[in-house]
């Protein structure tokens, strides 16, 4: 039995120091990784100074990575009919408005600034300047008072319309502007267009869905009107204060004339006439400044130039007076000259922009490719001799040349039906200032 013993003892012995073999790396293996290393490290540390551990754990947080700044490409266009360029957004310009006088222009951008502008600085190499933020939000849309004292602008998020007071330095200079009411938000669908009637009885704007909402100067509602469009896409306010109009995409302009009594009571919104003779949907249209010329531009293809200056209420209808093909094939915009003589079009998935004569319905010039990005918007200046194309965050202003051309060939008609030489002489002289500018640019 002895004999026995002393044989398995050893093989027991073995067995126990193989089984605390295997409990010993079974607990160390299955601490977590940080602990391991922190053990380690441990260890090493302890036969470091206090101090050099004390360098090792500074240098041992993340290093910053310094942020890359964005090389801005240098803008390097130039064109003959150039006049100048505005930058200061920092952000994609949306919209912009003369005010009535002529003296600023507004514009509103994605960076959630609103600036107002110094015409006469255009032609200088500073442009005078007023910048400030809206709250929380952006603005989409922008539009002058009548007086040139106020703007309204349409908001993005909060989809409905603030109206800003624009105060005055010591110099008679612009100076800081400030929030003065908030509209209530009516509106289901995003706002498009906002516009002001120049006489002050009201505001007016246009939803994407079908919805136009006329308002007084205080923000209550006077009236809503269904356009029947399905959807729109634009909606403004005549220049001469009494209509509204709004397109989509049905194949018409309507436009609807909002009535005051006598006393400026308002009473209602009536439908005064359409445009009608495209075979689509109508993208964009302007009025000239006197509201006697309509220019509609159409998904099919064309632009039309009406004559408006019609008495509906004895059932008269706008004269359809050119029809041109423009070739363009995407949504686009377009804008008359105040005397309703010249015509620019552009593609919004493009930057080029076409220019007409009224007149005769010819292409006088393009630009091309203006900006790296696409046309926003178009607007001739009130004067009639600028013509400012927005793209991106920058407004091109160009020389309005076709627009001078257009001049004399109206001139030069009103001269051969001139009753007496002094009229004749009169037309005569402004024939020559206008080729005199041309001659400027190399135009005869």
């Amino acid at each position: 039995m002895e004999n026995i013993l002393y044989e398995i003892l050893p093989f027991i012995l073995g067995l126990l120091c193989a089984l605390l073999c295997y409990l010993y790396y079974v607990h160390a293996f299955n601490k977590p990784e940080s602990n391991r290393n922190a053990d380690k490290s441990g260890d090493v540390n302890d036969e470091k100074p206090a101090a050099e551990q004390q360098a090792q754990k500074v240098s041992s947080k993340p290093k910053k990575i310094p942020a890359v700044k964005k090389k801005e490409v240098k803008d390097t266009y130039s064109h003959p009919w150039l006049l100048t360029n505005l930058k200061g957004h920092s952000g994609e310009i949306l919209d912009v408005d003369f005010s009535a006088n002529g003296k600023q222009l507004g514009t509103c951008a994605t960076d959630r600034a609103v600036m107002l502008w110094s015409v006469k600085t255009f032609t200088e190499k500073n442009h005078r300047s007023v910048r400030a933020n809206i709250e929380f939000d952006h603005a989409t849309q922008i539009k002058w008072s009548p007086d040139s004292k106020a703007f309204i602008v349409s908001i993005e998020t909060a989809n409905t319309i603030q109206v800003y007071k624009v105060g005055k330095k010591s110099d008679g200079s612009l100076g800081n502007f400030e929030l003065i009411l908030t509209f209530p938000s009516t509106h289901k669908a995003d706002i498009i267009n906002i516009g002001i009637a120049c006489n002050g009885h009201f505001i007016m704007s246009c939803s994407s869905d079908t919805t136009i909402v006329v308002w007084d100067l205080k923000g209550q509602v006077l009236a809503t009107v269904d356009t029947l469009h399905i959807n729109n896409y634009y909606a403004c306010v005549s220049p001469c204060g009494r209509f509204i109009a709004s397109s989509g995409f049905t194949p018409d302009v309507r436009v609807w004339e909002v009535i005051f009594s006598k006393t400026g009571e308002f009473k209602e919104v009536k439908r005064a006439f359409e445009l009608k003779g495209h075979t689509s949907g109508i993208y964009y249209f302007a009025f000239s400044n006197d509201s006697s010329r309509m220019v509609t531009t159409s998904k099919d293809g064309t632009w039309k130039l009406w004559d408006t200056n019609i008495e509906y209420s004895k059932g008269q209808e706008p004269y359809l007076l050119k029809s041109v093909n423009h070739g363009i094939n995407s949504k686009c915009v377009c804008a008359i000259s105040p005397d309703g003589r010249t015509i620019a079009v552009a593609s919004v998935t493009a930057s080029d922009v076409s220019l007409y004569s009224a007149v005769t319905g010819e292409l006088q010039a393009e630009l091309k490719e203006i900006h790296p990005d696409p046309v926003r918007c178009l607007q001739f200046s009130p004067d009639g001799q600028y013509l400012l194309v927005v793209a991106g965050r920058h407004i091109r202003i160009f020389h309005n040349v076709p627009g001078f051309q257009n001049i004399i060939l109206g001139l030069e008609d009103a001269k051969k039906n001139a009753k007496n030489a002094s009229m004749r002489d009169r037309l005569q002289t402004q024939i020559d200032e206008a080729k005199a500018v041309l001659n400027t640019f190399g135009k005869s």
